[in-house]
């Protein structure tokens, strides 16, 4: 068998051009969600408004799965310890929607910004809310 530098570098070349064509081929999002759980939230932003002082200052997640298999939910985080997220630990089916509690400690005055990252095996790994709003004292409420 005679093997030339020509063909082998034909060989190469093809083969380099077949790797990088699998490498460019980026799934589109029904290829996504048939693969992997897909988190989808109701809201990125929730604003909460202004709240007296001492008042309930619980909110929701609402957090959905368009994915077939089905969503986990490892964490939830907050950026800061006034905010206290409470989430359900079983797995959520391929269409069903969950509730994320948090409750946001309204005895600080005050405008807040806070983060809220969901740990999730989903596709999109952690997503992030950030949650806002203003505690003012009761008098003035």
């Amino acid at each position: 068998m005679n093997h030339t530098p020509t063909g082998f570098l034909l060989f190469l070349l093809l083969s380099l051009a077949m790797s990088a064509a699998s490498l460019a081929h980026e799934p589109d999002e029904e290829e996504i969600k048939s693969g992997y759980p897909y988190a989808s939230l109701s809201e990125e932003v929730i604003d909460m408004g202004v709240m007296a002082a001492g008042s309930n200052g619980d909110g929701y997640i609402n957090l959905s799965n368009l994915g077939k298999p089905d969503l986990l939910i490892a964490r939830v985080r907050s950026s800061c310890g006034l905010m206290i997220p409470t989430w359900p630990e079983t797995a959520i089916n391929q269409g069903d929607t969950v509730r994320i509690r948090f409750r946001y400690n309204t005895s600080r005055l005050g405008k807040f910004e806070r983060k809220i990252t969901i740990h999730t095996n989903a596709w999109q790994k952690n997503l992030i809310v950030t949650v806002k709003g203003e505690v003012i004292p009761e008098d003035q409420f």
